[in-house]
């Protein structure tokens, strides 16, 4: 939910707005040091962990790899934030690292990709905070994580997602879309989702599945719980019928409509949002990309793909490896980088 006098935001140029205006700070007179400009990135991060737009997992793991990135920048000579070039960005992201066990190693790109989402995030508040213009990740591409047409959203995008679908006049039924496709719900399923499917108790929502997707129960994350619970009291209020409430839907209008229709007002939300936070014009982002990331989130979480597939109803593990773009033939990711190494 937006915050008391705070407006919802406009994307312009693909740039998302990620601070409210009662936060932002002019660059004149102010503190241009590296020192002093994460801090500031982690006060905001902090206000948007507060509204769940970062998980506390998230949120951890950006503020410890933000920092790691400010203690590489001032050992290659950066003391300002324009100091960090697209060479120095491209040099962090793809550093060498010590795994868990000690390893030296190539970052995988799992690592790779998660270091550019920290970055890109970091750049994008402190645009909004008006201490700098720029975005040294801008031109850094990474190889993608396995083979498929449609890539998972990386962690900054999701974040920027929940952002862009919490600051509204009126629960929508794009956040309500997005909530249900984070929580692992495909386009076809979550246009059938109604008020009596959300299991608030239990943080959870019943998806029916679909001819190529199995019934189950999907968790949902604070954000997405939050979200709904404010759309089931939006769509309740508007019920003509206390017998009609718990068969309202939740992300698309209470008209009738073919399966396909509903599907397809389903993605028209999705890809809204999907272009607000500037992704419209990525070949390989569709509305799909958002539920692949609930698959890859497991999976990383779990390092099992069966736990992917049966997040996301799916009968194929094959299928479940492709949406997550986990090429299962390859070589495996390592672990995780814990600390890139300086230059």
């Amino acid at each position: 939910m937006p915050l008391p006098g705070c407006p919802a935001p406009e994307a312009t140029l693909g740039v998302v707005v990620l601070v409210p205006p009662e936060r932002r700070t002019p660059t004149v007179g102010s503190d241009h040091s590296l020192t002093h400009a994460l801090e500031r990135v982690l006060d905001v991060w902090q206000s948007m962990a507060a509204r769940d737009e970062f998980t506390e997992q998230t949120y951890d793991k950006f503020s410890l790899l933000l920092g790691r990135m400010g203690r590489y920048a001032q050992l290659r000579g950066a003391l300002t934030v324009d100091d960090i070039t697209p060479d120095l960005a491209e040099d962090f992201i793809t550093a060498r690292g010590r795994s868990r066990h000690g390893h030296v190693s190539e970052a995988a790109v799992a690592t790779m990709l998660l270091r550019r989402s920290v970055l890109r995030i970091a750049f994008r508040t402190l645009r909004e905070l008006g201490l700098s213009d720029i975005d040294p990740t801008r031109d850094i591409e990474l190889p993608r994580r396995g083979p498929g047409d449609v890539r998972p959203l990386t962690e900054d995008e999701v974040v920027s997602l929940r952002h862009q679908a919490s600051f509204v006049t009126r629960p929508s039924r794009h956040g309500a879309a997005a909530a249900l496709a984070l929580a692992g719900g495909h386009s076809g399923e979550i246009g059938h989702i109604r008020v009596r499917d959300l299991d608030a108790e239990h943080s959870r929502v019943w998806m029916h599945g679909s001819t190529k997707t199995d019934p189950r129960w999907c968790p949902l994350d604070a954000w997405s719980l939050s979200t709904l619970m404010a759309r089931v009291e939006f769509v309740s209020a508007r019920q003509l019928r206390s017998q009609s409430v718990p068969l309202a839907r939740l992300a698309v209008s209470d008209r009738h409509a073919s399966d396909a229709a509903l599907q397809a007002r389903v993605c028209v939300a999705l890809r809204d949002l999907l272009t607000r936070i500037g992704l419209h014009d990525e070949a390989d982002v569709k509305p799909s990309s958002v539920t692949a990331w609930a698959g890859l989130r497991i999976f990383e979480n779990t390092g099992s793909i069966e736990d992917t597939a049966r997040l996301l109803g799916l009968r194929s593990l094959d299928r479940a490896a492709a949406v997550i773009g986990h090429d299962w033939r390859g070589r495996p990711d390592s672990d995780d980088a814990t600390e890139a190494m300086s230059a």
